[in-house]
């Protein structure tokens, strides 16, 4: 990550600065789908807010990885999980005031829990599984609560059965 101060100037002349902008490598999320229609999600905790949650798996690509190999790499490290048929959901900027990156998400359909894990060092993560019902609980009670995996899950609910 490099983090970078610039002169943000309006159109109006108005001048910001230092503006300070992130500049972070594209990251990459799976929603990925058991064949029972059940959802996989992985709890971890998460220390810039202290506080542990439900998200779907994924992380920041390498360099110059292709987003579909790297959802699909995070899903079988983060769960065990492998196969399945893939579809791109969306691609979006989760904070374009600060930060040059974007979230890329997959859709994963009849995914299978079927090898085994291979966390990062930093990473204690435990797999979870609900319906769709469920995480729209886990929404309304804040276990599964950051913007990103909840837009993510939001533009896939059209297409699961609820």
């Amino acid at each position: 990550m490099h983090l970078r101060a610039d002169v943000c100037e309006r159109a109006d002349g108005h001048r910001i600065e230092p503006y300070y902008v992130w500049e972070v490598r594209d990251f990459v999320h799976a929603v990925p789908v058991l064949e029972d229609g059940r959802i996989v999600l992985v709890r971890q905790y998460r220390h810039a807010t202290g506080m542990f949650g439900l998200e779907f798996p994924g992380g920041i690509l390498d360099e110059g990885e292709d987003p579909l190999i790297g959802a699909r790499r995070e899903l079988r490290e983060e769960c065990g999980a492998t196969g399945g048929e893939w579809s791109h959901l969306a691609s979006f900027y989760p904070n374009p005031a600060r930060q040059t990156n974007q979230f890329k998400c997959y859709l994963g359909r009849g995914v299978k829990l079927d090898t085994v894990t291979k966390f990062d060092a930093n990473e204690e993560l435990e797999v979870h599984t609900l319906t769709v019902t469920e995480l729209d609980a886990a929404i309304a009670d804040g276990t599964f609560h950051q913007g990103p995996h909840i837009a993510a899950f939001l533009m896939a609910r059209p297409l699961l059965d609820a």
